[in-house]
C-alpha cells in the first residue's frame, strides 16, 4: 500500500518543514507544465501530492493518519499467518489471513481466498466477520488489488462500497478524498475503454458526483465530451463540454475538442 510519505518521498519521522519542502519539490516536478504528453497522469500526481500534504502537513491529522498505518502493520509474520490458515473454514480466520496476505503483499493469494468465499458463502460480507475498522481496510485493500489486477470494473465496486460505509461510521475521515479520487480515475479508465461508457456515466452519477469539487467533476465532464467526440457524437459532446466549462471556465485542455466541434458544425449541410 502505497502511503502519503512515500507520495512524498519522505520519512515518517520527517518535521512540518520537511513536508512542506519534499510538498514545493513533487509539486514542481510533478506540475502539468513540465508534462505536456502526460497530462492525465501529472494531473492525478498533483492530486496526490496535494491530498499527502494536507494531511502530513496538520498535525491532527497526520496523528490519526499513523494510528492507522501503525495498526495495519501490527498483523505481520508468519506464525500468525500459520494460526489462520489451522482454523480451516472459519470465514473470520479466513477474513484475517485474506488482511494479512493483502498487508504482506501476497495480494493474488488474499483475492483469490477472498473470492473463493465470495462463492461459496452467498450471501457474504467482510463486516460481518471483522470489526469495522478491519472490514474498511481489508476493503480497501482488496478495490486496490483488484486496480493492480487491472479488473477496474471490480475495483471500482469495492471502493464505492467502503466510501458508502464510511459515510456512515467515519472512519477514513481524512482519507475520504483518497477513495473518491480512486473512483474517479477508473471512471476515466471506463471512457477510455471500448464498451464502458454505462460504467463510466453510472460511477459519475452516484458518489463523484455528490463528492467531487468542481474543478474535478469538470475534469470528467471533458472526459465525456472527449467520450463522445470520438464516438461521433457531437450533439452530446457539446453538451457536456457545456456542462464542463459552466463549473470550470478557464478549464484548459478543451481547444481539441472546441475545434473538432467547429469543424463538424461547418461540415453540415446548408438548411
Amino acid at each position: 500500500m502505497t502511503t502519503y510519505y512515500d507520495i512524498l518521498e519522505i520519512s515518517r519521522d520527517a518535521s512540518r518543514e520537511a513536508v512542506k519542502t519534499a510538498f514545493r519539490a513533487m509539486a514542481k516536478k510533478c506540475h502539468p507544465d513540465f508534462h505536456p504528453d502526460r497530462s492525465a497522469w501529472a494531473h492525478d500526481r498533483i492530486q496526490e501530492i496535494i491530498r499527502a500534504y494536507e494531511v502530513l502537513f496538520d498535525d491532527e491529522k497526520r496523528a490519526v493518519y499513523d494510528r492507522t498505518l501503525s495498526r495495519l502493520n501490527v498483523r505481520r509474520g508468519s506464525a500468525y499467518r500459520e494460526s489462520l490458515k489451522k482454523r480451516g473454514g472459519d470465514p473470520a480466520a479466513c477474513c484475517q489471513l485474506i488482511f494479512l496476505d493483502l498487508l504482506e503483499g501476497r495480494g493474488a493469494e488474499g483475492l483469490a481466498l477472498y473470492e473463493r468465499i465470495r462463492i461459496s458463502r452467498q450471501p457474504f460480507a467482510l463486516k460481518d466477520h471483522m470489526s469495522v475498522r478491519d472490514s474498511l481496510d481489508c476493503g480497501f485493500l482488496i478495490a486496490e488489488e483488484f486496480e493492480r489486477q487491472h479488473r477496474p470494473r471490480a475495483a471500482f465496486a469495492h471502493y464505492r462500497e467502503i466510501y458508502r460505509q464510511d459515510t456512515v461510521h467515519n472512519y477514513f475521515r481524512h482519507f475520504r478524498a483518497e477513495i473518491l479520487l480512486r473512483m474517479r480515475n477508473l471512471v476515466v479508465q471506463f471512457l477510455e475503454m471500448e464498451g464502458h461508457l454505462a460504467c463510466a456515466l453510472d460511477g459519475f452519477a452516484g458518489e463523484l458526483a455528490e463528492g467531487l469539487n468542481r474543478r474535478e467533476r469538470a475534469f470528467l465532464y471533458k472526459k465525456i465530451a472527449e467520450h463522445f467526440c470520438r464516438a461521433g457524437e457531437e450533439g452530446l459532446a457539446r453538451l457536456t463540454l457545456l456542462a464542463a466549462l459552466q463549473l470550470h471556465p478557464r478549464m484548459g485542455g478543451v481547444k481539441k475538442i472546441r475545434t473538432r466541434l467547429r469543424d463538424h458544425r461547418r461540415s453540415l449541410p446548408p438548411r
